[in-house]
């Protein structure tokens, strides 16, 4: 097949066609490819961010209810949350986004969680219920000390004892040390009074080591509850509250660098196809205009020729007919004129020997 026949020319057309759908084809599969990735990438980000306010609102239910069922609940969701950020982590190396935001997000949930766990121990031995940890250990000592003979209905003592028992109750209540100093204040009275007092024997020891320990658990009660927190944004709870929001705000970050990958792609994806679509129109206009071009000069040459042909011998030019095609019938018609001008000489020249023979034969 010749490259300048008109079927060659047919033919590239197709190839453009053809080459410039498959370009378009792989180019939209890929860069459609790559924003199934991104939106994976997004959606990953918000099933983390659903797991995170789980996360939160389990431990809020921890810190009202204080039951371990909501620890676990948190852990679970925890285990969640660092399953999708490994799922994250190498679909976002691919892209321009730093990898330190990653990392920064994957300690900050570790060190969110380690918080947790120690809000939760802490919790724990200040007591999950009022009969258990610190706050048990309370309820059994005043449950002791109202038990033994010197703290007799109508004395002081139970007067005094009651006064504790109540700044104890306003400081669980109020989280107010000055509650805790003044419960402590009285006990060291009382303690003092009942030395003052002069009593012996077993039960009057045994009141004194009483309130000795009824002293060291409500030390423990306040140093473990100033270490939690006084209020939601002090001691343990308020570190971990900062933690949660430095998490939320790093998954945030995220997001936020994701969008510009986003909406560059998609321009990408815009910015490709249009221009293989207007390559390819390019490149088909070009061949149908050169081939229109091409093919009108022939034809035209071939007008011309046959019209001259009626005056004179002509021979036409191959070169400038551009078509193999048109070329061949040329060499045809070229042919074709060379042989009638060949008959015609001949049949002047036997025209002219009959002429000759017929003056001959009138001079006999």
């Amino acid at each position: 097949m010749k490259f300048d026949s008109i079927k060659s020319r047919l033919v590239l057309m197709t190839l453009v066609c053809v080459i410039g759908m498959g370009m378009l084809v792989v180019s939209q599969h890929y860069f459609t490819q790559r924003l199934i990735e991104l939106n994976q990438q997004r959606d990953l980000l918000l099933r983390m961010g659903q797991d995170l306010l789980q996360m939160r609102r389990h431990e809020k239910d921890f810190l009202m209810r204080h039951e371990q069922e909501y620890f676990q609940l948190f852990v679970e969701r925890s285990e969640s949350f660092s399953a999708r950020l490994d799922q994250l982590s190498p679909l976002i190396s691919d892209y321009e986004i730093p990898m330190s935001q990653v990392g920064s997000l994957e300690e900050g949930l570790e060190k969110y969680h380690q918080l947790f766990q120690q809000l939760v121990g802490l919790q724990t031995k200040l007591g999950l219920t009022p009969t258990s940890g610190l706050l048990g250990q309370m309820v059994e000592i005043e449950s002791r000390l109202l038990n033994q003979a010197y703290f007799a209905e109508g004395s002081n003592a139970l007067v005094q004892l009651d006064e504790i028992r109540l700044a104890i109750r306003d400081f669980q209540l109020t989280n107010n040390n000055s509650y805790a100093s003044n419960a402590l204040q009285n006990i060291e009275r009382l303690t003092e009074d009942y030395k003052a007092a002069g009593h012996s024997g077993v039960e009057y020891e045994q009141v004194e080591m009483r309130l000795g320990f009824y002293r060291e658990v409500l030390t423990s009660l306040t140093i473990a509850q100033q270490d939690l927190g006084l209020s939601h944004n002090e001691g343990l709870m308020g570190r971990f509250r900062q933690q949660a929001h430095y998490v939320e705000q790093q998954l945030t970050h995220i997001d936020q660098a994701l969008q510009p990958v986003i909406q560059h792609q998609e321009h990408k994806v815009k910015v490709y196809s249009i221009s293989i679509a207007v390559l390819t129109s390019v490149l088909l206009i070009l061949l149908l205009v050169k081939s229109f071009a091409t093919f009108h000069r022939a034809f035209s040459n071939f007008v011309m020729f046959f019209y001259r042909c009626k005056r004179q011998y002509q021979r036409m030019d191959p070169r400038k007919l551009g078509f193999a095609e048109f070329k061949s019938l040329a060499e045809l018609a070229n042919e074709m004129v060379e042989s009638r001008q060949a008959i015609e000489e001949r049949l002047a020249v036997v025209e002219a020997e009959l002429a000759q023979q017929q003056r001959k034969s009138k001079t006999r």
